[in-house]
């Protein structure tokens, strides 16, 4: 399953447990397409910051070949 990882930059959350987004990088997605550390943005970053959710997104679902239309 294509996999992407969106998170604000301030949300604690990402550095709760050390070494594990390192490891969901590494082993446990195997088609990952990337970490986005979204700037200006906590917890709740699809409402801080939409805009750049939304093109990290749409860059996600052209990337994985993901139709975002049925």
């Amino acid at each position: 399953m294509p996999t992407a990882f969106i998170a604000g930059a301030a949300d604690w959350g990402v550095r709760q447990t050390p070494g594990a987004l390192e490891a969901m990088t590494s082993r446990a997605c195997t088609k990952f397409f990337g970490t986005h550390l979204i700037d200006g943005a906590g917890h709740w970053v699809q409402q801080e910051q939409p805009l750049a959710v939304t093109r990290h997104l749409l860059d996600f679902l052209q990337r994985a070949s993901v139709s975002p239309i049925p």
